[in-house]
């Protein structure tokens, strides 16, 4: 919620603007010369009479008419005489002119101030020039009126200089380092443009509505124009104007971005021949302007020298731009054939190993060094999978390494380049030696926000500058490193799991086996132990009888048949004693006992059993 202390943005281009009201109003001529041209009644001795009592504004006058060489043999040095040559609306246009360039350059510019004035208004006077030259090929336009447009089209700039000078400074500062149009970067430091700080001071000044929608219309093309624009036509040729200009480096603008002109043209109806016929007479018409307006005595050749710098600067720092485009593509390209190419090494069933392989071969190439160790980490493991690989990409070297303390990611806000610290003293201590360089740095390779692996190698100070370039492209293939090593160690980890879930299956059977048996054998003595306790008491009453009827026989053969029941029956009484030992054992019990005489009878059982 915005605070009362806090402005709104129209609040604030309101203070803005009422700081045009501190500069400077027009000179009095001018004003009283708009309100003379402005009634239906006035004539040319009024007009005359404005400019005589200005004796400086007189002199100009006269110098222009002499500087437009309209074949007048003998030099005049009488006003109306001027007024009458130079015509009445071109008169007008020229006290206009002067007496708004004379308002602002009266205004003296701060030292070292961003805001090159005087390159600004050559800028507008060769606007001004080619305003003119194309007005004489369009029907309907008056050449003055679209000299005076030109000139003023960028009236709001030394406005925002004059009443703003440390934000119009800043916005200069921001446009050169950009290259985009001086009104986005005035809308985003000011909060608002000189298209309409201009519209508002023309108003201010009570200036006709032609040339103040051509201050504030100019640079949109002809479609985007309202449809309440007085002179559409006149605004349209302020722009190609400028357009014009500005591809030819003539001056100052701050506008470095350049539209087509063909949409223009259409609109205007002017021929290529007929645009290139006046940009031919452009530097020779800007040189006498100039001068009159006060600008310094150019000369054409001057202007050609003053652009074609201007223009080989520009092209310099296109090529410069080009060049490190190009550098960067490059980069990227070879990130990008080493990443297609760790791809395509790739089966869908890579190990670890097969992928630290290959994350190893691309990792010495898009790192340009001699030597690099690259590491798998499996989770929940400690220690390590260690490949070492020299400058052609081949594998030297492989290892397992105890890793004591699972390493972490130190983020810096740098990129994927880290120096190698003490967690990464277990792996370094190993393969320091093979490595170049008095430093050691890493990239550390994540998966759920833990390392997961990494690629280590060795250089001097300075490794994490030289490859500051090259962080989004580190990055990303660091990523695709992750990606394809966490990949391969689930899928060895599956592999693991389903072979230890294959021996417990096993386990499991031998242990229901087993369960089985053991409860078999709880059947077998329970059956026992019942069947035993049934038995006992009909074996007693047989083992009774029999040896009582032994005792009672006197054949021999009776005796002897009597005997051999109760020997028989005593022999299932001693079994079914030990069915019952065998259904319900005995604990067992600890007692002393002579070593050799166990071993005696060890051997005797042994032996006995052979």
């Amino acid at each position: 919620m915005m605070t009362p202390r806090e402005p709104t943005r129209d609040k604030r281009v309101e203070l803005i603007l009422q700081q045009l009201e501190e500069l400077p109003t027009l000179p009095a001529v001018a004003v009283r010369l708009l309100e003379v041209t402005g009634r239906e009644d006035s004539g040319l001795v009024d007009v005359v009479g404005l400019i005589e009592s200005d004796p400086a504004l007189s002199a100009r006058i006269l110098q222009l008419l002499r500087q437009a060489d309209l074949g007048v043999g003998k030099e005049v040095t009488r006003i109306d005489r001027a007024v009458v040559l130079l015509g009445f609306e071109a008169v007008r246009s020229a006290v206009l002119s002067l007496s708004i360039f004379q308002t602002f350059n009266s205004q003296e510019a701060q030292a070292g101030a961003p805001f090159p004035r005087e390159e600004f208004w050559k800028h507008c006077v060769t606007v001004a020039c080619c305003a003119e030259l194309l007005a004489e090929s369009i029907p309907g336009v008056s050449a003055s009126e679209a000299f005076v447009c030109g000139l003023l089209h960028d009236l709001g700039k030394p406005a925002l200089d004059c009443a703003l000078p440390k934000s119009f400074g800043r916005v200069i500062e921001a446009v050169e380092l950009l290259r985009g149009n001086i009104a986005d970067v005035e809308r985003q430091v000011i909060g608002i443009d000189h298209l309409v700080v201009g519209k508002r001071l023309a108003e201010r000044w009570q200036l006709p509505v032609s040339i103040r929608d051509c201050i504030w219309l100019h640079g949109q093309m002809p479609e985007a124009l309202p449809a309440s624009v007085a002179s559409p036509t006149l605004v349209n040729l302020i722009t190609l104007s400028d357009l014009l200009v500005r591809e030819r480096h003539l001056g100052y603008s701050g506008n470095y971005v350049l539209a087509s002109r063909a949409p223009l043209m259409q609109a205007l109806s002017l021929t290529d021949a007929q645009v290139e016929a006046a940009l031919r007479k452009l530097v020779d018409r800007v040189q006498p302007r100039a001068t009159a307006l006060g600008l310094g005595q150019a000369s054409s050749s001057d202007l050609y020298h003053a652009a074609l710098s201007q223009a080989n600067k520009e092209l310099g720092r296109v090529s410069n731009q080009l060049a490190a485009r190009n550098r960067k593509l490059s980069v990227r390209a070879k990130f990008f054939d080493a990443l297609s190419g760790f791809q395509a090494e790739l089966r869908p069933d890579a190990s670890a190993q097969l992928v630290l392989q290959a994350i190893g071969q691309t990792a010495v190439s898009v790192l340009s060094v001699g030597c690099a160790g690259v590491f798998s980490l499996l989770p929940g493991q400690a220690f390590a999978e260690t490949m070492l690989f020299d400058e052609a990409g081949n594998a030297f070297e492989t290892s397992i390494v105890d890793c004591p303390v699972r390493p972490e990611r130190r983020s810096t806000g740098d990129g994927p380049v880290l120096s190698a610290g003490d967690e990464l003293e277990w792996i370094v201590s190993c393969i320091s030696p093979r490595l170049p360089g008095d430093l050691r740095f890493w990239i550390c390779l994540e998966a759920d926000g833990a390392c997961i692996g990494g690629v280590v190698w060795g250089a001097g100070a300075g490794e994490a500058q030289r490859l500051s370039g090259q962080t989004q492209e580190l990055t990303a293939i660091s990523a695709g490193w992750s990606l394809a090593l966490r990949t391969a160690q689930i899928r060895e980890e599956a592999r693991t799991l389903a072979e230890q879930l294959a021996e417990s299956n096993r386990q499991l059977q031998s242990a229901q086996s087993e369960v089985l048996r053991s409860k078999m054998i709880v059947s077998v003595g329970e059956m026992a132990a019942g069947a035993a306790h049934e038995m006992n008491n009909p074996l007693a009453v047989i083992s009774g009888r029999s040896q009582l009827l032994a005792s009672q026989l006197t054949d021999p053969k009776l005796k002897h048949a009597a005997e051999l029941i109760y020997q028989q029956s005593h022999r299932l009484t001693d079994i079914i004693s030990e069915l019952m030992d065998f259904a319900k054992p005995q604990a067992a019990s600890l007692q002393e006992t002579d070593l050799s005489d166990l071993i005696e009878h060890a051997l005797h059982d042994a032996k006995m059993g052979l």
